[in-house]
């Protein structure tokens, strides 16, 4: 007849065994937390940006585009392209002065036009410039994380290619996200004009 042996655990050993048990969570949950703080703390430069390119003229819709005359701001454009770009500091820290710059692909002219929503107390601190007729510059003294900058710029003709937005700032990290919605700016713009827009664009039948 076999017999079945029991291993007897005291109280003191219980204990013990809790006691270690304790230790080894405590210490994972440590880590959990420490690892978690570090994360968090850690500056990380990042931006992301979407982009949304769309004609303003509806050649189905009107069949002598070709007889049109368009200018901006003096500037003669063969189409009228809408360029919406959001810039997003998706970071855990401010950015001061980060070079973002807007280039054409091709011989696609982009011309600057306005920032959306401006933040109070931002202007003259983001601003677009022209650097030539295919690429501009975002300029920003800062943008906080969380900050959105709304660029908008007209181009002269339907490009190929999207433009190339880039950034090449030390340990930043960039990249393209989903397209912004259709605007309902850019689809009713030659029905109501937009008011930074109004004084600029000209419409001519010759």
């Amino acid at each position: 007849m076999k017999t079945e042996s029991f291993i007897q655990l005291t109280q003191s050993d219980i204990i013990g065994l809790i006691g270690a048990v304790a230790t080894v969570l405590v210490g994972v949950l440590t880590w959990f937390f420490s690892a978690s703080h570090a994360r968090k703390t850690m500056q990380r430069k990042a931006l992301q940006y979407r982009m949304k390119i769309t004609p303003l003229l509806n050649k189905g819709l009107f069949k002598e585009t070709d007889k049109l005359e368009i200018q901006y701001k003096g500037e003669a454009i063969d189409e009228l392209v809408f360029l919406e770009i959001d810039i997003i500091n998706n970071g855990n820290v401010a950015l001061e002065n980060p070079p973002i710059k807007i280039e054409s692909r091709d011989a696609t002219y982009i011309i600057p036009a306005y920032i959306e929503e401006i933040p109070d107390g931002y202007d003259g601190q983001w601003e677009i410039e022209r650097e030539d007729g295919e690429t501009c510059l975002i300029k920003a003294e800062h943008i906080n994380p969380g900050q959105i900058i709304k660029a908008r710029f007209l181009m002269d003709q339907m490009p190929p290619e999207d433009p190339m937005v880039v950034c090449p700032m030390p340990n930043l990290v960039m990249k393209r996200i989903s397209d912004i919605e259709a605007s309902p700016i850019a689809a009713k713009l030659l029905e109501t004009m937009y008011p930074n827009l109004a004084s600029a664009v000209k419409l001519i039948v010759k």
